[in-house]
């Protein structure tokens, strides 16, 4: 009979609590930089957590349930607090209604993900995961730009909004998957996200940010390719229409 085990999948999604709630404190603290490596990391405790969970067949509704309060945690309200700390602050009330739609956003795309989806990930996202939401904010406050000047906070305004929105969005998303065994065109997709992930390991304060704004620039790209074609209707953009299989 096969044992399940649920404690290794359950301690990386505590160890993505602890890593965000530590990097709200850090932020409250006014160690901005700290907070948002905080949040690198507990993304990938998230990543983690997952794929132990189908890896070992341990996947439950709690730990379900779980992962998706703790990535509204490190993911969600943590990145918020990243950025009106480090910079929204200054233009108050509106600072704040930025921050809290991020917020709002990550919270309804994580309960869009659970009563839609259900939990099934084999045909991608409904709209841009949470997780890289909040790893693309936290890079972007550790990037080193080629010109050293601080991001005015009316461009983190627009970046912030244009979260909320790819979020809230139905545009689909999936992780690369590396698969060497099939076509020529796969082997190259799958080189090059070694290669990318290797970088990111390697450089991560020059190569993260870029990285995840191409890979959500990408999503966007392919559904307005799909829109172009007449594949989709307009309506879909915003409405998770699941199409039936008969």
């Amino acid at each position: 009979m096969k044992t399940r085990n649920f404690f290794t999948p359950s301690l990386f999604t505590f160890l993505n609590f602890f890593w965000g709630s530590l990097s709200i404190i850090e932020s409250l603290e006014g160690n901005i930089q700290r907070a948002a490596w905080f949040i690198i990391i507990a993304v990938l405790c998230d990543g983690m957590d997952g794929k132990l969970a189908r890896w070992t067949h341990s996947e439950t509704t709690f730990g379900f349930e779980l992962d998706s309060l703790a990535d509204l945690v490190s993911c969600g309200l943590a990145p918020a607090i990243v950025v009106y700390v480090g910079v929204l602050s200054q233009f108050h009330f509106l600072g704040f209604s930025v921050c809290f739609l991020y917020i709002f956003a990550g919270g309804y795309r994580l309960a869009r993900f659970n009563a839609v989806q259900k939990g099934d990930r084999s045909r991608g996202y409904i709209g841009l995961p949470i997780p890289v939401a909040g790893i693309t904010v936290a890079s972007l406050w550790i990037y080193k730009q080629p010109f050293h000047e601080p991001i005015p906070g009316g461009l983190w305004i627009v970046l912030m909004l244009f979260f909320v929105l790819m979020m809230l969005s139905t545009i689909p998303y999936d992780w690369p998957k590396i698969t060497f065994g099939e076509t020529w065109w796969k082997k190259m997709q799958s080189a090059v996200i070694l290669v990318s992930v290797l970088f990111m390991a390697i450089f991560p304060q020059k190569i993260l940010f870029p990285i995840f704004i191409l890979y959500i620039l990408l999503g966007i790209k392919n559904r307005i390719i799909s829109l172009l074609r007449g594949q989709i209707a307009l309506v879909e953009l915003i409405l998770p229409i699941r199409k039936s299989n008969k």
